[in-house]
This record gives C-alpha cells, sequence and structure tokens, in this order.
C-alpha cells in the first residue's frame, strides 16, 4: 500500500466525504494491502458516524495488525467508556499507556494518556459542532475539560457551543472565569467580548477586548472587533450588528 493512498483517504476524511473513504479502505482490505492505520482511519469514519460497533471492530483488527498503534487503542477506549464497558476500557487505558511508556513519550500518572485521550474527544466536539449538533458536542468537550482540564482551547469550545446552543449566561459564565484565571489567554477574551457584544452588552465587550489589545497590541482581529464595538452604542445596536459576528463565525478565528 502506498502512502500516497492514505493521504488521498485522510483528504477524502477531511472533507467529509464518509462514503469514498469507506469504499478506498474496504477496498484496500479486499487486496490484502490493510494496514493497521487504514484500519484506524475506517474505525474513525464509523465513529463519526456513530456506527460504534463497526468502530469497534475496526479498531480492533488495527490492534491485532499493531498491537502498539496506540490512536487505535484510546479510540476503542473511548467507545467501551461511553457505552458503560468501564473495565475493558480501562484494560485498553492501561494497554495504551504501557505502549507510550515503552516509547518512552509517557509522563507520571498517565497525563499524557489523559492529554491525548483529550484530544480525541475535542476532534470529536469539533465534528458535531460542525454538522450542528451542539449537544452532542458540548457533551465531548465537557469530557475532554475534564481529563485535561488545562487545555484552555477545549473550555472555549465548550462556552462557544454552549452559545450555539442558546445557553449565553453558562457560556458568559465559563468564560468570564476562564478569563479571571487566565487573563493572558487572548482567545478566552476575544470570545467573552464577541459573546457579550452579542447579547447587546457594547460597554462590556469594548472592555475586554481593550484589555486584550493591551497584551496583544499588534493583533488585528483584535482591532477589527474594537473598532466593531466602538462604532455601535448600547441603544443603537441592532440585529443586523450582532449579525456581523454570529458566535457560528468566529469558532475558528480565535483559536
Amino acid at each position: 500500500m502506498k502512502q500516497s493512498e492514505l493521504t488521498e483517504i485522510k483528504s477524502l476524511i477531511e472533507e467529509q466525504e464518509f462514503e469514498s473513504a469507506t469504499h478506498a479502505l474496504i477496498a484496500l482490505d479486499q487486496s490484502g494491502e490493510s494496514s493497521a492505520e487504514s484500519q484506524y482511519l475506517l474505525g474513525t469514519i464509523f465513529h463519526r458516524l456513530n456506527k460504534l460497533g463497526d468502530a469497534t471492530q475496526a479498531f480492533k483488527r488495527s490492534l491485532l495488525l499493531d498491537p502498539e498503534f496506540t490512536d487505535s487503542a484510546i479510540s476503542l477506549s473511548i467507545i467501551y467508556n461511553d457505552t458503560g464497558h468501564y473495565k475493558e476500557a480501562r484494560k485498553i487505558f492501561e494497554q495504551a499507556e504501557n505502549s507510550v511508556k515503552e516509547n518512552q513519550i509517557s509522563s507520571s500518572n498517565s497525563v499524557l494518556l489523559d492529554k491525548t485521550l483529550a484530544q480525541k474527544h475535542i476532534e470529536l466536539g469539533d465534528l458535531y459542532k460542525k454538522i450542528q449538533r451542539f449537544d452532542a458536542a458540548t457533551h465531548e468537550y465537557l469530557k475532554a475539560t475534564k481529563l485535561d482540564s488545562k487545555n484552555l482551547n477545549a473550555r472555549v469550545n465548550l462556552a462557544k457551543t454552549l452559545a450555539q446552543r442558546g445557553q449565553n449566561k453558562l457560556a458568559k459564565r465559563e468564560l468570564e472565569k476562564l478569563v479571571q484565571e487566565h487573563s493572558n489567554h487572548i482567545p478566552a477574551r476575544i470570545s467573552l467580548a464577541l459573546l457579550l457584544y452579542s447579547m447587546g452588552h457594547v460597554v462590556d465587550a469594548r472592555m475586554e477586548l481593550q484589555a486584550a489589545q493591551q497584551q496583544a497590541p499588534q493583533n488585528e482581529l483584535i482591532k477589527t472587533y474594537l473598532a466593531l464595538t466602538e462604532a455601535a452604542t448600547e441603544t443603537s445596536l441592532s440585529p443586523e450588528d450582532v449579525a456581523i459576528k454570529d458566535l457560528h463565525e468566529y469558532n475558528s478565528e480565535v483559536q
């Protein structure tokens, strides 16, 4: 199997062309060219389509081909954990952790494993958010923050998704807490400012952006949003103004 084939399949997955990618991966399997990575990709597709049984089988086949393919072990453990098979999940966790340690890329107390698992949940959350399954996205981001509380972007994404569900107060509370704990985290300040702006709190939004600008005076995004708030007032803000930067649009801009 040529690496170029897997590269093309990965591109299909990124473009959410899941059917084409699945056909290509199954064709590789039927021709005897399957690998741990190709089975992992197949399992990832099935997982994203919520075909958990098929995903489980693909991840297991991947690990049969390469017992040290950590991504498959982690993905399989996530499925087991999410479906209530906690003993199986713990067993896979330990196998993945041992593999990581043997490759000398681990740290104590399973920190690296937790961070890797958290990143997997973030990736799933991002996917759910793209297809506007905000409840599922929120669930994934919550899991990520519990596994890795220091992952600030996961907390920002959680707040954004709460806002997209219409839970502005919860989103505001999460972002305010994040800014209080990490005042130099620019994405959190910008996200809080945009949320405040969308809620009609122009002055508060402007203050957040001014604080962010003091920390990052050359940030063009901050300058753009600051100019927007300075052109608006609490009384003149219209729905059209709020729609300029709807919360759906800034997800990727402040990462």
